[in-house]
């Protein structure tokens, strides 16, 4: 793959996920506060989860929207 494709989908999911966030944050709450520059504050840590004996991809994690768009 290009590289600037790459890195312009790499960008979009990033931006995809903020908005994700924010539809998710309870009403009431100051949804300027999450960009894409402190995503990783509001995320959890593990990507991977384990399963029926396999490490998966978390639903929702910055890795899966790669995923979902380099697919």
């Amino acid at each position: 793959m290009n590289g600037r494709k790459a890195k312009a989908l790499r960008k979009r999911s990033k931006e995809l996920l903020v908005e994700w966030l924010r539809s998710v944050v309870p009403e009431g709450e100051d949804l300027t506060k999450i960009h894409t520059g402190n995503i990783h504050e509001f995320m959890p840590a593990e990507t991977h989860i384990y399963a029926n004996r396999k490490f998966l991809l978390s639903a929702y994690s910055l890795r899966w929207f790669y995923k979902k768009f380099l697919c």
